[in-house]
């Protein structure tokens, strides 16, 4: 589990799971970070830069829930290949927590992120007269087109993006939909982008039309997507195994086994994850030869973190963190 930041006049410190020192400037809302042996990590690739951004996520609509983890306005967020993991619920779609990904600082683990939710329209405005620049505004069903196309105007360099539910005119939305050029398309040209993950609020749903299409890739995205409960799980689960059972008579499921094995695998850690077997967790770990498994495997655990606020529990799942660690070493080693 990551240090408790401590708080020294004007910046706050914050050491993370890999051991990378961050130094948060509220007043800036700027940091720096350095690595296990003290030296900086720049901000840009040529480095020139020390001090990154902290960026601003700012959620518009009535519906949405979200929770700071450091001070008021200020989180200490997961990064995991190459994105922020952001927690959030929004009531409209279905009250289950789900995430968004934002681009993430390169080789940090832990980045401080400001969370700030807006009711609507107006009170964004009245922010952005003030001065405020959000890198990223999460839109909700509740809000129009109208809105939306307002808000590209006031700020054309900010992200916008949708979630699940339906807007003030009728829209459907999903999550992920980057429209930097929305108030040039249609409503309906931008919902043709949008994931379909996003579009139903049935996992095991989609993870047959996924699977029926062969597109693996969007049956792991579903672990991502959605907080499966263990039910859930084992339905995708119990189709994959009857999938692979039929690997010699099928080519396509021939040609797609080893996907299909690597998702069948990451279905079983994560039901271990979710039900705290310690056990099970360790051999997985320890049975692991395909280091093409270890990203998923963080990520997961990342996740289900999330759902486990507890002192106990964030030090088990901290302790799978180290196991896999410590096997991302051993394969290196034999590679």
């Amino acid at each position: 589990m990551p240090d408790i930041p401590s708080r020294r006049m004007d910046f706050i410190e914050q050491a993370t799971p890999r051991g990378i020192t961050l130094k948060v400037f509220p007043k800036k809302w700027n940091y720096l970070a350095f690595d296990q042996k003290g030296k900086s990590i720049y901000a840009d690739s040529s480095g020139l830069k020390v001090l990154h951004r902290v960026q601003l996520v700012v959620f518009m609509g009535e519906n949405f829930i979200i929770k700071n983890t450091s001070g008021a306005e200020m989180s200490f967020l997961k990064a995991t290949r190459g994105q922020i993991v952001i927690p959030y619920v929004d009531t409209i779609a279905d009250s289950r927590q789900r995430y968004i990904f934002i681009p993430a600082e390169s080789g940090i683990d832990l980045i401080p992120v400001r969370l700030k939710g807006l009711k609507d329209i107006s009170m964004l405005v009245r922010e952005i007269e003030t001065g405020t620049r959000p890198d990223h505004i999460v839109v909700s069903g509740s809000v129009t087109r109208n809105d939306i196309i307002i808000i590209k105007n006031r700020l054309a360099g900010a992200h916008i993006i949708l979630v699940g539910g339906k807007r003030g005119d009728g829209v459907e939305t999903g999550n992920e939909s980057e429209i930097n050029s929305f108030k040039d398309q249609r409503a309906t040209e931008v919902v043709k982008d949008v994931n379909i993950n996003m579009m139903s609020n049935n996992p095991v749903f989609l993870a047959r039309v996924h699977l029926r299409e062969m597109d693996i890739s969007k049956v792991n995205q579903l672990i991502l997507d959605f907080d499966l409960s263990p039910i859930e799980a084992e339905y995708i689960l119990s189709f994959i195994t009857t999938m692979l059972s039929k690997r010699d008579a099928e080519e396509d499921i021939r040609k797609n086994a080893s996907k299909l094995e690597g998702i069948h695998g990451s279905l079983q850690f994560y039901l271990h994850l979710l039900g705290k077997n310690e056990a099970e967790v360790r051999a997985m770990i320890d049975a692991m030869n395909d280091a093409g498994l270890l990203a998923s495997f963080f990520t997961l655990i990342a996740k289900v973190k999330l759902l486990y606020p507890g002192t106990d529990d964030q030090l088990l799942f901290t302790e799978f963190e180290n196991l896999l660690y410590e096997k991302k070493s051993s394969l290196q080693e034999k590679n």
